[in-house]
C-alpha cells in the first residue's frame, strides 16, 4: 500500500539509480508504467525519453514527468514525534475544574423541563459576577464575559432570569437570529457573527442553547452534525474559551417518567458522533426522591464522560424562591438519592432495626417475633445480612448465648 507521493518518490529514486525494494504489485498506474520504463535507464536524457514514450497516450504525461523530476532522490519524510511537539501544545486548563475545560467542547444532555437553561443562566451569573462555582471552585477574578447563543430565540426568558439573579448584564452578550429568521449555523453569516463575538469579547464561556435549534439539518447522521461540531470545537480551541453545548435526550421508553430517569450516555439523542466530539459530557436530570414523581424535585448534575481526568462527584440542586420574584438554584452539599420501591427485605430490615432499638435479642427470639409480624426466619436472616455494620453478634453467631445488638448500642455503652 503506497500513497501517490510514496510512488513518485520511488520512481525518482530509481531514476537516480537508487535501489527500490518495494514490491512491484504495490504500485498503481501511471507510476507502475513509469517504474518499468526506467529499468536500466541511468542517463537522465534517455530516462526522460523512455518516460515520454511509455506515457505517450496519457493525457497528463507532462505533469506526471514533471512530478518525477521535481522529487528529490533519497528524500525521507519527517514526522514530528511527541517530544518535538510537546512544547507547542497548550496544557489542559479548566474554567470550572473537572467540569468545563477551556479550548474544548462540553456537551450537557437533559430532558425538556429539567432546568438546563436555568443551569446555564446560573453558570453565567457565577462567571460574570465572580460568585464561585457550585462546588466552591473559584470563578475568574473580577468576573468575565459570557456569550449566550439563544438559538431558541426567546431572550425575554434569559433577561428575566438575569435580572432576578442580579447578573452583570454588561458582561452577558446574546447572539440572536435576525428578525424573521431562525438561527442557523449552516449559514456562513451566523458562523462569522459568532467568531467575531468570541474574537472581540474573549468570553470565558460560550453557551449554545440548544443543538437541535442551531442548524437546519438533522442530528441522526454523522454528515449532518460533523461540520457544525468541528466548527464549534475549533472555535473553542483557537480562542481558548470553554464551550457548553446544550442537548436533548431521547424520550424514555416503556412508560418511564423523566423524574425516575437515570441518565446515561446512550440516552442522548442523535448520532453517536455528537458525544464523540465532546471531551466532556454532562447529564442533568430530575431525581425522584419519594413514591410520587415530582417535577419540582431536586436535580442531579453528573459526569457521563470525560477524557480529561477523574470523574467529579455528582452535584445536586433544587429550585428555591427568589424574592421578590423568580427562583434560583440552591446547590446541595450532597447529591440527592433516588427513591426505590421498598422490597420485602427492606421492610424486614426496618422492622429488625426497630426491634433491636429496644435492646439486644437472641436470634431465635428475633425469629419468633418476626414470624408473628409475617416475616419468615429465612427473610429475617437475609435482612440481617444486609445490615452488616449496623448489627453485630455479641459473642459469635454460633455461640448458644449469642445476641444480636445494634452497633450504636455497643458504642453508647462503651462495650
Amino acid at each position: 500500500m503506497l500513497t501517490p507521493r510514496l510512488q513518485i518518490q520511488a520512481v525518482a529514486d530509481r531514476l537516480a539509480g537508487r535501489l527500490v525494494d518495494t514490491p512491484h504489485r504495490h504500485f498503481q498506474e501511471p507510476w507502475r508504467t513509469c517504474l518499468d520504463a526506467l529499468k536500466d535507464k541511468d542517463d537522465p536524457k534517455s530516462a526522460r525519453q523512455a518516460l515520454e514514450d511509455a506515457l505517450k497516450n496519457h493525457p497528463e504525461r507532462a505533469s506526471i514527468i514533471e512530478k518525477i523530476f521535481s522529487a528529490i532522490p533519497g528524500y525521507s519524510m519527517h514526522f514530528d514525534s511527541l517530544a518535538e511537539l510537546k512544547d507547542q501544545l497548550t496544557p489542559i486548563r479548566f474554567l470550572w475544574p473537572g467540569w468545563l475545560p477551556v479550548g474544548m467542547l462540553t456537551l450537557m444532555g437533559a430532558a425538556p423541563g429539567t432546568g438546563k437553561s436555568f443551569l446555564a443562566a446560573d453558570l453565567a451569573w457565577r462567571i460574570t459576577t465572580d460568585q464561585g462555582f457550585p462546588d466552591g471552585c473559584p470563578t475568574p477574578s473580577g468576573g468575565a464575559n459570557v456569550v449566550y447563543v439563544d438559538a431558541e430565540a426567546v431572550p425575554q426568558i434569559l433577561n428575566e432570569r438575569a435580572q432576578n439573579y442580579g447578573m452583570d448584564l454588561n458582561r452577558l452578550f446574546l447572539l440572536l437570529p435576525d428578525p424573521g429568521e431562525i438561527l442557523d449555523f449552516g449559514q456562513e453569516k451566523y458562523r462569522h457573527r459568532l467568531i467575531e463575538m468570541v474574537a472581540g469579547l474573549r468570553p470565558a464561556l460560550v453557551i449554545l442553547d440548544s443543538l437541535s435549534s442551531l442548524h437546519s439539518r438533522g442530528q441522526n447522521n454523522v454528515e449532518d452534525v460533523r461540520e457544525l461540531l468541528s466548527f464549534l470545537a475549533q472555535l473553542a480551541q483557537v480562542y481558548e474559551t470553554a464551550m457548553l453545548l446544550i442537548h436533548h435526550i431521547r424520550k424514555p421508553g416503556n412508560g418511564q417518567s423523566i423524574q425516575a430517569y437515570d441518565l446515561s450516555m446512550s440516552d442522548l439523542s442523535g448520532s453517536g458522533h455528537i458525544v464523540a466530539m465532546a471531551r466532556v459530557v454532562l447529564g442533568l436530570h430530575i431525581i425522584q426522591t419519594g413514591p410520587q414523581a415530582d417535577p419540582n424535585g431536586p436535580r442531579m448534575l453528573k459526569m457521563l464522560k470525560t477524557n480529561l481526568g477523574p470523574y467529579p462527584v455528582s452535584l445536586g440542586f433544587a429550585f428555591a424562591p427568589l424574592a421578590p420574584v423568580g427562583v434560583f438554584l440552591k446547590w446541595m452539599e450532597e447529591s440527592p438519592n433516588s427513591y426505590h420501591i421498598p422490597t420485602k427485605v427492606d421492610e424486614c430490615a426496618a422492622w429488625l432495626l426497630d426491634l433491636l432499638a429496644h435492646g439486644p435479642i437472641r436470634p431465635a427470639d428475633a425469629g419468633d417475633a418476626g414470624e408473628a409480624e409475617g416475616f419468615s426466619r429465612n427473610l429475617i436472616y437475609r435482612a440481617r445480612r444486609t445490615l452488616e455494620g449496623s448489627i453485630e453478634n455479641t459473642v459469635g453467631k454460633n455461640a448458644p448465648n449469642n445476641l444480636w445488638r445494634l452497633v450504636s448500642a455497643k458504642l453508647s455503652h462503651g462495650a
